[in-house]
């Protein structure tokens, strides 16, 4: 498994909500995610593809099965893996270059050490010139360029990401994605992308995992094989892409359509 970055083997796990009946969110999923792929899930609301990613980071405990992630057993919080929300973690009070340093500084690395190289990952992220500005200063695709740069600062060899540009326009978004790619090309980190959107999916991915409307599995796995490097602009007008799409829209209509009756039946009662 030494080629395996995440590996989970009949994972489920079940909540139990005060006063509200328990539930299960993820039902015995097995999945491997090879080293340095680009990765995404998709699936309808509530099938638990966040909850995947907390069991990977260590976040929420599995209630069943097993989570590995670099060969070893996931028992708490893993600190080789960053995690980027879909909402910024940004300190208001910081600038962005402290925002930015401050990883480091929690790992132990002296302030001036810390602050020149979160300076170069800023440059990276075309902030050059806004390491003194505020969050609140900021437009909402900067602060997740701020978030992308707090994140691979310390050069962690997984990253998941939680819907990570869900809230930005569709041009600012874009923007982002090939910004992603190019960053994502020159160290090819593993990442598990989760998202609602099955063209951003195709366009970012190595591999696309539908899952089932709630207690979510997975359904299926897809190759995208798609030439690299991509912009995922215009990526969309290949032909492959057309095919690529309408044979995972066929397995994830029918998620969508489950998840919005089992809505309705607990709305009604």
């Amino acid at each position: 498994m030494s080629d395996v970055a995440i590996s989970l083997r009949n994972v489920t796990r079940r909540f139990h909500p005060k006063k509200r009946p328990p539930f299960v969110a993820v039902s015995d999923v097995t999945l491997d995610v090879p080293s340095g792929t680009f990765l995404s899930v998709v699936g309808p609301s509530g099938c638990g593809k966040s909850t995947l990613l907390g069991m990977i980071s260590g976040l929420q405990p599995a209630s069943a099965g097993d989570v590995y992630v670099q060969g070893t057993p996931v028992r708490d919080v893993r600190r080789e893996i960053g995690f980027i929300f879909q909402r910024d973690a940004l300190l208001p009070w910081k600038t962005v270059l402290d925002n930015v340093a401050l990883a480091l500084v929690f790992r132990g690395r002296a302030k001036p050490e810390a602050r020149d190289v979160a300076r170069s990952w800023i440059t990276r992220v075309g902030l050059a010139g806004f390491e003194g500005y505020y969050p609140h200063q900021l437009s909402g695709g900067m602060r997740k360029r701020v978030s992308l740069a707090q994140t691979l600062v310390y050069d962690p060899p997984i990253v998941l990401m939680d819907e990570p540009f869900s809230a930005l326009d569709v041009q600012t978004r874009n923007l982002m994605e090939n910004e992603l790619l190019q960053l994502w090309a020159v160290d090819r980190k593993t990442v598990v992308f989760i998202t609602h959107d099955l063209e951003e999916a195709i366009s970012l991915s190595d591999q696309v995992v539908v899952m089932t409307a709630s207690p979510g599995r997975i359904k299926a796995v897809y190759p995208i094989e798609l030439p690299r490097p991509r912009n995922v602009t215009e990526i969309r007008f290949e032909p492959a892409f057309g095919r690529i799409y309408e044979r995972l829209w066929a397995d994830l209509r029918d998620e969508v359509l489950t998840s919005y009756e089992q809505s309705k039946a607990r709305a009604a009662g």
